[in-house]
C-alpha cells in the first residue's frame, strides 16, 4: 500500500523561561493508505505536538515530514498552504462536547 503520511525521527523542543523540556523525541510513524490510525497516551505526552507536525501547525526541531510523497518541511509558504487544504485534522478538546452543537 502507498504511505501517506511518514514522520522520521521527529523531536521537537520548547525553551520556556529560559529552560528547554523535549515534547517529542525520536518519534517516527508511518501510515498507509486506508489506515485507521489512533495517538494515546497521559496528558502532556506529546501528541498533540506530534500530530500539529504532519501538517506543521508545529514544525518539529527535527526530522523529516512527508505527505502524500511531498517533503512539507521544503515546501514553500504559499505551497504549505495549498497543502494544508487538502488535509482534515480533528483536535480533542476536553471540552469540544460542552460547547458545540449540531445548528
Amino acid at each position: 500500500m502507498a504511505k501517506i503520511i511518514e514522520l522520521k525521527n521527529i523531536s521537537k523542543t520548547f525553551v520556556q523561561d529560559g529552560k528547554t523540556f523535549k515534547a517529542v523525541e525520536d518519534a517516527s510513524v508511518s501510515i498507509e493508505k486506508g489506515d485507521i490510525f489512533g495517538i494515546i497516551g497521559f496528558s502532556g505526552a506529546g501528541k498533540s505536538t506530534l500530530v500539529r507536525t504532519i501538517n506543521l501547525l508545529g514544525r518539529p526541531t527535527s526530522g523529516s515530514v512527508t505527505v502524500k510523497g511531498k517533503d512539507f518541511l521544503s515546501l514553500s509558504a504559499k505551497d504549505l498552504r495549498e497543502e494544508r487544504k487538502k488535509i482534515g485534522m480533528i483536535f480533542q478538546h476536553f471540552n469540544l462536547m460542552k460547547s458545540r452543537n449540531v445548528f
